[in-house]
């Protein structure tokens, strides 16, 4: 299965999962060999990723807390035949901590391109949009953007690197006809400015742009931004969830704008409880994140070749939902996520 086909979306669930059991298997295999962290970790849990037969066996691996992360040397998580392949280094914010790290390989990029073009090919409202991306250049979720739109035929215009006080973004946003808006709905740190602040500056920003298609992350949008924006003639909202560690990897439902469906492949994500496994459809628990599989130049799964991660709990909870879906999307859904607290 290829990383653009759209059936990895729509799939029966039974199928998807032998694929990414495999792709689990061979990863782990990878990590031992070439990764002494992982290869201690693993030893010690007494891990077999040869008697993974289904995901919920995971539960047997270890959950890398955060903290974990933190203390471990970022190049101690690479493999050293990766080093020279390394196309992207990206810092998170730090707003839960000290900033981490996170490389990807060239395959790696190419599968995380593909899977968030793949996802937001289903939602585009126009064949060859031309968009103004305001994400910063930064943080990894601004060359991710262009990269996934460009991958559809769009034309990208990236806001500059200039601080927004000695070159705004609605200063930059006049040099240029879009119809697409890259941007989150409230300022994040790290990110950009939000779309809140460009409707407080021009109330008619949208509108006298003639924006159809809004994408953006960091956070719920709150019903207020939605109706402002669908007033101003947006036809479409894409909202995407991830984490600085993984990037975006899920997608606001059409159907349920508050549920994301999970883009599983070149990531793994899974909701767990307190003990490592994972929850019944319906439940709440614990977000946890693996980096699974790159892109080769067929397009099809190899090895994820950059930073090695397996099972870390990224600090968000959610509701999982497993069951079918009026959109048609058989990928799970991730429900009213949030901060993961010690009451959780």
């Amino acid at each position: 299965m290829k990383f653009d086909d759209p059936a990895l979306d729509s799939c029966a669930p039974d199928i998807r999962e032998r694929w990414l059991v495999e792709a689990v298997r061979s990863q782990i295999a990878f990590m031992r060999a070439n990764v002494p962290f992982w290869h201690e970790r693993l030893s010690q849990a007494d891990v077999d990723e040869q008697r993974i037969e289904s995901l919920a066996d995971l539960a047997h691996v270890p959950i890398l807390t955060k903290e974990e992360f933190r203390a471990i040397s970022p190049t101690l998580l690479v493999p050293n035949e990766s080093l020279l392949d390394l196309k992207i280094c990206r810092w998170t914010s730090g707003t839960t901590g000290r900033p981490t790290v996170n490389f990807w390989s060239e395959t790696d990029w190419a599968a995380l391109v593909a899977s968030t073009a793949r996802i937001l090919q289903r939602q585009a409202p126009m064949q060859r949009p031309v968009a103004f991306n305001a994400f910063s250049q930064g943080h990894v979720t601004g060359p991710l953007f262009n990269a996934a739109l460009r991958r559809l035929g769009a034309v990208v215009y990236d806001r500059s690197h200039h601080p927004e006080e000695h070159f705004s973004t609605l200063e930059q946003t006049e040099l240029f006809d879009f119809d697409t808006l890259v941007l989150p709905a409230q300022t994040a740190r790290g990110k950009g400015v939000g779309l809140v602040n460009l409707l407080d500056e021009d109330p008619n920003f949208l509108a006298r742009h003639g924006v159809r298609w809004w994408l953006g992350s960091s956070g719920t949008f709150d019903p207020q931004i939605v109706d402002r924006a669908r007033g101003q003639g947006v036809q479409v909202i894409s909202n995407l969830y991830g984490s600085s560690e993984f990037a975006p990897f899920g997608l606001s439902c059409a159907e349920n704008p508050g549920d994301y469906h999970v883009a599983q492949g070149h990531v793994l994500a899974e909701v767990v409880d307190q003990a490592g496994n994972p929850v019944e459809n319906g439940k709440f628990g614990r977000i946890v994140m693996t980096h699974l599989r790159g892109m080769n130049e067929q397009g099809h799964a190899c090895i994820h070749g950059g930073t090695q991660i397996l099972r870390l709990a990224a600090g968000d909870g959610a509701t999982f939902l497993s069951g079918s879906c009026a959109c048609g999307l058989t990928t799970p859904r991730l429900r009213g996520v949030r901060r993961f607290g010690a009451t959780d």
